[in-house]
């Protein structure tokens, strides 16, 4: 991350002139991804992705700590392997990205509460814990192993409190009403390292609910959540679990979803390698099915 220091004047600074601290980070990936959908012929393309985020803080005199973040997302050149929509049922479409536009994340934080609004998360996707994945590139197979609550990305509004590894959040998205609650806790429970979360959200023309959990014991965890709601929701009894091993900078996964949905179920394998410098080898083989739909990739992806 790159921090470059803003006075509040073009001209010469002096004493007491206020300051802003602006930050410059982002990450990028690179490789290669193939599908296979029924009997169609396996397709190969080359996959890239860059994300971009500017963000200034300041603090006023009473101790509220201000920020706000422009985000480039998804400026990958060639064929982007980005999820949109429903993350549960998956995508499987992988056509060339359109550009996409800026966005902006505004929020305020005195001690334990913060206000966070625009392109975040709601307190469903807040609260709930994901199982493995390899996060942060996009090249994700159907990325049913992370759970989202809407796509009223860049409308969101998020209230929260944080106290002795306990997390509670409230949101509110206008785009589609939608209203959500959820709770999260993170902390040591018999030698483990522990995450779960719970969450509801109401939104116009269904409610949805769920549950989920991950825990690290030494090199080996292990994850399972759990969504489901009324019939116009996103989530139909849908659950996943998941396992892994992290040491000597390798990590190789595995994990299974389903839902009462027809034609969900998958599974994925995982694995990465610690490239240093902030960079990262990936791998993954993923089927969808009973194995009629296949994606696999692999690349190099780093942040800084």
């Amino acid at each position: 991350m790159k921090k470059i220091l803003f006075a509040t004047t073009a001209l010469v600074a002096t004493a007491g002139v206020a300051a802003a601290d602006v930050s410059i980070s982002g990450r990028a990936g690179f490789g290669v991804i193939q599908t296979q959908a029924g009997a169609a012929a396996k397709v190969t393309n080359l996959i890239n992705n860059f994300d971009l985020y500017f963000t200034g803080t300041t603090e006023t005199d009473g101790g509220v700590s201000l920020s706000a973040t422009v985000e480039m997302e998804g400026m990958g050149g060639a064929v982007s392997a980005f999820s949109h929509g429903n993350a549960i049922l998956g995508n499987n479409n992988y056509a060339k990205s359109a550009a996409v536009a800026p966005t902006a994340v505004f929020s305020a934080k005195a001690g334990a509460l913060s206000f966070t609004f625009g392109n975040t998360d709601g307190a469903f996707d807040r609260s709930m814990t994901e199982v493995h994945r390899i996060a942060g590139i996009g090249y994700e197979n159907w990325a049913m192993d992370s759970f989202i609550d809407n796509n009223d990305g860049g409308n969101i509004a998020r209230l929260e409190y944080a106290a002795g590894g306990i997390t509670a959040s409230l949101s509110y998205a206008g785009l589609d009403d939608s209203t959500g609650v959820g709770i999260k806790y993170s902390g040591d429970l018999g030698g483990a390292n522990v995450t779960i979360g719970a969450a509801f959200e109401s939104q116009t023309g269904s409610d949805y609910w769920g549950i989920s959990g991950r825990a690290a014991f030494g090199a080996f965890s292990v994850g399972a959540g759990y969504a489901d709601g009324d019939a116009a929701g996103p989530f139909n009894g849908t659950w996943n679990i998941s396992a892994g091993y992290s040491a000597n900078g390798v990590m190789v996964a595995a994990m299974y979803g389903d839902s009462d949905t027809a034609g969900t179920e998958m599974w994925n394998l995982m694995g990465t390698y610690d490239l240093g410098g902030g960079a990262t080898a990936f791998a993954q083989y993923g089927e969808r099915q009973n194995g009629t739909n296949s994606i696999a990739s692999m690349g190099v992806s780093f942040s800084f």
